[in-house]
């Protein structure tokens, strides 16, 4: 187990509680608390050098938390600040997916007009509709995914150049017929954007969000400049050492946005409080089929839904995530690390949500320990078994999903896309119920 793992769970395990009878409340009713708590979960990874970044939070539109640490460039011992700009990589699309919204809502390009007029040249463009592009269903081949993108990836190429390296790839899979992420889809929908406006993507991006919404960190990146604020990333392997950045002219639409996660936030709160589109633009970009929405991925976090995107370019890593329901804005950027920047996205944000560790004894667990059977369907069968004072459920025979305890007698095995899966256990542990989506079921202990 890393060490820095071992620091995350130290960490954690000072600010766990027993349970209690009622519902946790929101930690940004006490933000003292929830600031004490993720400084604490911070500083371990700063002083051990194993995490550099910039993380904000907003609640209804307002800053209730930000954290700058390590460099933006370590060989001039440059500090990073709340206001140090980063590649945001693929952040970009959901960028790129609003602007295509709105010129659908100005009339100007049509959901589900196809692309060949646009580009005849692509395999199946007279089946590939612009929804295919925003929604990963074009079957067209990912450009990151060839093995020549990595002799490239640092050179000036045109989109002409972009658009012809496309062209040649020979389709996946069929238009429609399933989802698979590709950066080749958010490159086009730039280009049919700077088609229909007559305009480049970084005038449009300034004209439709940046200047509406007063971003005034957040453009299409060029080379970096230190002397602009603008970061550096690094690769902490063996040693904190500077990372060869890739061109940004290759990254048009899919992954070319500086910003700061200030702004990130700002642009998040904008999208889902119907500022910048239309509800039923955005219930579209929402609507998740195979994984995917439309510039967005759906996001579950203790039993709370969000929408957002990540990122990664170089060894830049980003997340930003809105939660409708509770009005939050979330973006964590890091320009280097050694620790899982997903895990450290999820622990703060259960901080933040009060989902504080919930200890059970070994005894209480105990008497969830067993095999449990659907009562419409004896085959159907679950199956838990104890870790001191944890609860596995096992999968298949197999596998392992440690459970996360939330209070009276229920576990969830928590993902990162879908429903999670709740058991709801009586409390003599004689029978559960399960849920996961639209099922509910009970079960009974044989």
């Amino acid at each position: 187990m890393r060490t820095s793992f071992l620091l995350l769970i130290s960490v954690l395990l000072i600010y766990s509680c027993k349970e209690k009878n009622k519902n946790n409340s929101l930690n940004q009713k006490n933000p003292k608390n929830f600031t004490l708590k993720t400084d604490s979960l911070l500083t371990v990874y700063e002083k051990n050098g194993e995490f550099m970044g910039s993380l904000e939070l907003s609640h209804k539109g307002k800053s209730i938390y930000s954290k700058t640490i390590g460099y933006s460039d370590i060989e001039s011992k440059k500090k990073a600040d709340s206001n140090t700009k980063y590649r945001i990589g693929s952040i970009s699309k959901t960028f790129t997916a609003a602007l295509i919204f709105k010129a659908i809502e100005e009339n100007k390009l049509s959901f589900n007009e196809t692309i060949e007029k646009y580009f005849p040249n692509i395999k199946n463009a007279n089946k590939i509709t612009i929804a295919n592009l925003l929604q990963h269903r074009s079957g067209i081949h990912d450009y990151t995914r060839d093995k020549k993108f990595f002799e490239y990836r640092t050179q000036y190429k045109s989109s002409q150049d972009m658009l012809s390296i496309i062209s040649n790839y020979e389709s996946d899979f069929e238009p429609n017929t399933q989802g698979e992420y590709s950066n080749s889809n958010y490159f086009l929908l730039s280009q049919i954007l700077e088609k229909k406006y007559n305009k480049p993507y970084e005038i449009l991006l300034q004209e439709k969000i940046t200047l509406p919404l007063v971003l005034e960190d957040t453009y299409s990146g060029k080379q970096i400049n230190i002397n602009n604020n603008e970061s550096h990333s690094y690769s902490f392997s063996k040693k904190q050492t500077k990372f060869v950045e890739t061109d940004m002219s290759i990254t048009i639409g899919s992954g070319s946005i500086v910003s700061t996660p200030k702004d990130v936030n700002k642009f998040m709160t904008a999208l889902f409080t119907g500022k910048l589109l239309s509800t039923e633009s955005l219930d579209l970009m929402k609507t998740i089929e195979d994984n995917y929405g439309m510039g967005l991925f759906q996001y579950k976090i203790t039993d709370r839904k969000g929408f957002g995107h990540r990122g990664h370019l170089d060894e830049f890593r980003s997340t930003s995530i809105y939660f409708p329901k509770e009005d939050l804005a979330f973006t964590l950027i890091s320009n280097g690390a050694k620790v899982d920047i997903n895990d450290l996205y999820i622990e703060i944000l259960k901080l933040y949500f009060n989902d504080a560790i919930i200890e059970l004894s070994k005894t209480e667990v105990e008497r969830f320990v067993g095999t449990y059977v659907y009562e419409k369907d004896k085959k159907d069968k679950v199956v838990f078994i104890q870790d001191e004072t944890t609860l596995v459920h096992i999968i298949k025979g197999e596998f392992k999903e440690p459970l996360i305890y939330k209070g009276n007698n229920r576990f969830v095995m928590e993902q990162m896309y879908g429903e999670s899966i709740s058991f709801m256990f009586s409390s003599d542990g004689d029978h559960l119920t399960f849920e996961q989506g639209n099922f509910k079921g009970k079960y009974i202990k044989e």
